[in-house]
């Protein structure tokens, strides 16, 4: 099921245009009304689980100042996102966003020193490798597929603000000892301020004040079934599950919003496009994969290693002595 959202997710944004090339609503004020939702459901479940004492915590100046800062580039990268799909095609986006593995392995090589193996980055080579032949064979075959300079550059800008708000976060999370309901409301709170005043002056000041545009039942539907279920998942993943597995999940997307694009998008099957979508699946979960062994002892180093057999130890040390004491 989560699998299934977070693949919906990028095809509702799409579906959300209806038959118009770009969308209706404004993208500031699907943002704005999603991420102020999100602030009263974590207030919610800081009530819920604290009672009043964290709930008065939710509107701390200084806990919110914690939080500040990655919640509005948080925020930006949202904007980018729903910009990007209006140059570029769901399907497409999706297969551009597995790219955060190879900018995530070059951030830690540059912040921190951490190496990946030969195997690993020729894993990163192949992903790339698929999502260049994705691009470049679906820009050849037409179709459905919407391709555009701009769009791949805002989808690509909008991988690596993700990488990088991310370690961010972390790093927050980390330090700040409070709980996590009070974390999220705070950093939805800097986010839902930053959609909004990205909506005062884009469509308020550079516009004619429009803040919302044309809203539908299909941008409710992207509203609630795609931004905050996406968030609340994101979080089941990260505290219920791992890291490995919320990248897994990602890269299976590829594939089901692939098949989602020609099921209720208008595309078509294209065997040579669906190959290089398969590739980039498959490169992200062998280097998912990949990265989990690393940090384990080889099994066969484990069954010759002589300290794992205590009973076959003392059996030899027995033998030994008696042989010992024999001469």
């Amino acid at each position: 099921a989560v699998t299934l959202q977070r693949a919906c997710h990028n095809s509702f944004i799409q579906w959300a245009k209806g038959d118009a090339g770009k969308a209706q609503y404004t993208v500031s004020s699907v943002i704005f009304v999603a991420q102020t939702v999100c602030v009263f459901v974590g207030w919610f479940l800081a009530y819920s689980g604290g009672g009043m004492a964290d709930l008065k915590k939710c509107t701390d100046v200084s806990i919110l100042k914690k939080f500040a800062f990655i919640g509005m580039i948080y925020a930006v990268g949202d904007i980018f996102e729903m910009e990007s799909v209006n140059y570029i095609d769901a399907a497409t986006y999706t297969v551009l966003s597995q790219s955060k593995l190879i900018v995530t392995a070059l951030m830690m090589w540059a912040i921190d020193g951490t190496h990946q193996n030969l195997m690993q980055w020729f894993i990163l080579f192949t992903t790339s490798s698929g999502m260049m032949e994705y691009v470049l064979v679906g820009k050849a075959k037409g179709g459905a597929m919407t391709f555009s300079v701009v769009g791949i550059s805002l989808a690509l800008v909008k991988v690596v603000i993700s990488c990088y708000v991310a370690v961010l976060n972390q790093k927050a999370l980390k330090k700040d000892s409070n709980p996590f309901p009070v974390q999220f409301s705070a950093l939805k709170v800097s986010w839902a301020v930053t959609s909004f005043v990205y909506m005062i002056v884009k469509d308020g000041f550079m516009g004619d004040w429009d803040l919302f545009g044309v809203w539908s039942s299909r941008t409710m539907v992207l509203v609630f079934a795609g931004f905050i279920l996406k968030t609340l998942f994101n979080q089941y993943l990260l505290k219920v599950l791992d890291a490995i597995w919320k990248n897994i999940s990602e890269a299976v997307g590829v594939i089901l919003v692939y098949f989602a694009n020609i099921a209720f998008l208008g595309g078509s099957f294209d065997a040579a496009v669906f190959n290089a979508a398969f590739t980039v699946l498959l490169a992200c979960v062998a280097y998912v994969l990949s990265k989990a062994a690393s940090g384990k002892k080889s099994d066969v180093g484990d069954e010759l290693n002589p300290a794992h057999y205590p009973e076959l130890q003392t059996s030899l040390m027995a033998t030994t002595r008696h042989r010992i004491k024999g001469c």
